[in-house]
């Protein structure tokens, strides 16, 4: 990691330890988003089966009834998100948010479009690094990463933070599928907070909810209002509206 110094210098958001606020000398500038009024969000993960779809459906369902104007782009060409919202307008009969499928080789133009329709834009991305990925994360205000607790996926998700630092994105890592406690998955907390990743307050788990959510155009409070996985997530969200409210109160 030659002494991780890009992730101390580079990554938006506090470690573990650290002050919940945001460090807004170097990201809240005019570069970010390139002048665009809505806080922008890109779920990304080099690994597969991460959960970055997951999350992304629930942000924007759960970011819509809390009262902002949402719009996502769907780029992973297996088009997971797609599926989940078209299975949501089936159920609802519309979407409570703009939905945008068809943006792979365009992001930063997508945006512009939907620039001043929403207060916040979830970017799904597919399980890769490219130069697509990099473009997105650079337009991002917020780099939305989950992890899984195994040493393999900690080393697979190395890639992905050192682009969110090349892109000098705000970053967070979301622990996702956590396992109840087990020696290996703390020793891969620690090593987390080794290289200041900046993780997520909230752990997320590995609940029947979640996969029945996508399966089914709903999301966890809506399965089981009272269940871990909603509290969870919510507890998620709400940490993300925290980190977005500066910008969004300087859009208003």
């Amino acid at each position: 990691m030659g002494g991780n110094g890009w992730l101390r210098n580079y990554c938006g958001l506090p470690c573990v330890g650290e002050s919940g606020h945001q460090n807004r000398s170097r990201h809240n500038s005019g570069r970010r988003g390139a002048g665009l009024m809505a806080f922008i969000i890109t779920t990304a993960q080099r690994k597969g089966g991460a959960g970055k779809t997951t999350i992304a459906c629930h942000l924007v369902a759960l970011l819509a009834k809390r009262g902002f104007r949402l719009a996502a782009i769907d780029l992973d060409d297996q088009k997971s998100f797609t599926t989940w919202a078209r299975r949501r307008e089936a159920r609802l009969g519309e979407l409570d948010f703009r939905l945008d499928e068809n943006a792979r080789f365009s992001p930063g133009f997508r945006l512009r479009k939907l620039d001043g329709a929403a207060d916040i834009v979830i970017i799904d991305t597919p399980p890769t690094l490219d130069s697509v990925i990099s473009k997105t994360m650079r337009e991002s205000n917020l780099v939305v990463a989950p992890l899984q607790l195994s040493p393999l996926d900690l080393d697979a998700s190395l890639p992905t933070a050192r682009m969110i630092g090349d892109a000098l994105a705000p970053g967070l890592f979301v622990i996702n599928r956590a396992p109840p406690r087990a020696r290996i998955a703390d020793l891969i907390r620690s090593k987390m907070k080794e290289l200041r990743l900046p993780i997520a307050r909230t752990e997320i788990g590995s609940r029947a909810a979640f996969a029945e959510s996508l399966a089914t155009g709903r999301i966890a409070s809506e399965i089981e209002p009272s269940g871990l996985a909603a509290k969870e997530i919510e507890k998620l969200t709400d940490q993300i509206i925290e980190l977005a409210q500066p910008r969004l109160k300087a859009a208003g």
